[in-house]
């Protein structure tokens, strides 16, 4: 590893010819310049400047490295500049990742608004199941995630930021829309359910629990693993099964599936917003973060209003 220090006084040197001159305009004494070149030349085993009484002429293996010094320090200079448009600038790479549900119907509105605000940020995204999500926050190779279960680790930080409502679907000719049910009464229907690590699904199976309604009863015909194959499948009459009111909203509200009220239970959850408690949160992060609060209400709002 070249020194910076020695690699500056040589540069110096070799563009004044002088070690006198060199050391004024560092501010430095002759004897430190001359040293930082001996150096350097030890470090390197090669005789970079000619002393030649009071004027210095280079070597070639001097000419060959001022040009690639001065390249890294012009290499440097713009990595100053971008760390400062970091720092004070929205801008850069920004790696989201979202669970299943907000990676379809949070994230694109949130986005949308979010780039025409900041047209300088790029926005690369990451789906996958609420486990996943975590576990790629947690590895640092996601900055921020958006889940919808709270499962605490040491290291990362976890801010509500929607509430959601959790209902039962089904084909309308399978069961008759809007009436209600206790959630035993629905353990002998055929249940198209989400995988393990989703959050819809440990949501729902925590809320059985607390109730005590035992979740092995149930008949699984199907599982998947994500909540547009559930939609689906629904769709096509496999089974009944339970999402996200934001995610099945459209579906509910043009009759292509029906809602199935819960008398005994009325399951919900909240969408988290995720990051590694120990990593810096730069001005492009924060501003999504600012984006995603205002933006979640939005889309909770109109989760509702499709559904009414």
């Amino acid at each position: 590893m070249i020194d910076y220090r020695r690699l500056e006084a040589f540069c110096k040197v070799y563009e004044l010819r002088s070690f006198s001159r060199a050391g004024e305009d560092l501010f430095l004494s002759q004897p430190t310049i001359s040293a930082h070149v001996l150096a350097l030349e030890k470090d390197l085993g090669m005789q970079l400047l000619d002393r030649l009484g009071r004027s210095v002429l280079p070597t070639p293996a001097g000419d060959v490295l001022y040009r690639h010094a001065m390249n890294a320090f012009e290499s440097l200079e713009a990595a100053k500049s971008e760390l400062a448009m970091l720092r004070d600038e929205v801008s850069g790479e920004l790696v989201l990742g979202g669970s299943t549900i907000p990676a379809h119907h949070i994230l694109p509105p949130v986005l949308g608004t979010f780039l025409r605000r900041h047209p300088c940020v790029s926005v690369k995204i990451c789906v996958g199941d609420t486990e996943d999500i975590m576990q790629s926050v947690a590895q640092g190779e996601v900055m921020l995630g958006l889940v919808g279960d709270l499962r605490p680790q040491p290291d990362l930080h976890f801010e509500a930021v929607i509430d959601d409502e959790l209902v039962v679907i089904a084909h309308p000719q399978m069961v008759e829309g809007g009436v209600p049910h206790a959630v035993a009464e629905l353990a002998s229907y055929p249940w198209v359910m989400r995988e393990k690590g989703s959050g819809t699904r440990s949501a729902f199976l925590n809320g059985l629990d607390a109730l005590g309604v035992d979740w092995r009863l149930f008949d699984v015909v199907l599982t998947v693993g994500s909540t547009e194959a559930v939609i689906q499948y629904v769709r096509a009459g496999l089974g009944i099964s339970v999402t996200s009111r934001i995610a099945v909203a459209d579906a509910l509200g043009r009759g292509e599936l029906v809602e199935i009220p819960l008398s005994d239970y009325h399951p919900a959850r909240k969408f988290y917003c995720i990051h590694h408690a120990r990593r810096t949160l730069f001005p492009s992060a924060l501003a999504f973060m600012t984006a995603l609060r205002e933006g979640a209400r939005v889309v909770a709002e109109d989760g509702e209003s499709h559904d009414r």
